[in-house]
C-alpha cells in the first residue's frame, strides 16, 4: 500500500519527466521484489497446510463430515492442494476447511457426488450461509466451492 502511495504521489510531483520516470522505475522494482518475496513465504505455508489436512484426513477418515480450522496460517492454495488429498483419500467426506493468516481468512469446501446429488447438499449454499458473518466472499458450484474475506 506504502508502495503504491509513493507511486501515484511521484506522478503529481513537480519534478522533471526523467527522473519521475526513474523514481516510478525504482518503486516498481521495489514493489516486484515484496510480491515475489510473499510469493516464496506463502509457498511454505501451502504445503504446511496439504500436510495438516492430510493428517485430519488419516485422524478422520471414516467421518462423513469434517470442519476444522487450520493451526497453521492459511493461504487458499494450501487448502486447494489438501482438499485435493483428500478427494483421493477419503471420496465420501464432506468437508469445509478454514485457514486464517494476519490479513484474511480463507475457506474451501468439498462435497462428495453422492451427497450433492443424494442428499441436495451444495457446496456453494454451504459456504453462503456463513460467508456474511465472516464479511467474506465466496463463489463455486455443487461438489467445490471457495470463499476469502
Amino acid at each position: 500500500a506504502v508502495v503504491s502511495t509513493q507511486s501515484t504521489g511521484n506522478d503529481k510531483s513537480v519534478i522533471p519527466a526523467w527522473r519521475r520516470d526513474r523514481i516510478r522505475d525504482h518503486i516498481s522494482g521495489i514493489k516486484a521484489k515484496l510480491d515475489k518475496a510473499k510469493i516464496e513465504s506463502e509457498k511454505g505455508l501451502a504445503t504446511e497446510n496439504a500436510a495438516e489436512i492430510a493428517s485430519l484426513i488419516a485422524k478422520n477418515k471414516d467421518a462423513p463430515i469434517i470442519i476444522e480450522v487450520l493451526k497453521t496460517k492459511g493461504t487458499s492454495k494450501g487448502i486447494s492442494e489438501g482438499l485435493k488429498t483428500m478427494r483421493k483419500k477419503a471420496p465420501e467426506t464432506a468437508a469445509v476447511i478454514f485457514a486464517v493468516n494476519d490479513d484474511d481468512v480463507f475457506f474451501h469446501c468439498l462435497v462428495p457426488k453422492k451427497l450433492s446429488s443424494g442428499m441436495s447438499l451444495r457446496a456453494d449454499e454451504w459456504l453462503a450461509t456463513f460467508s456474511g458473518l465472516l464479511s467474506a466472499k465466496c463463489g463455486g458450484k455443487d461438489l467445490y466451492a471457495q470463499g476469502s474475506g
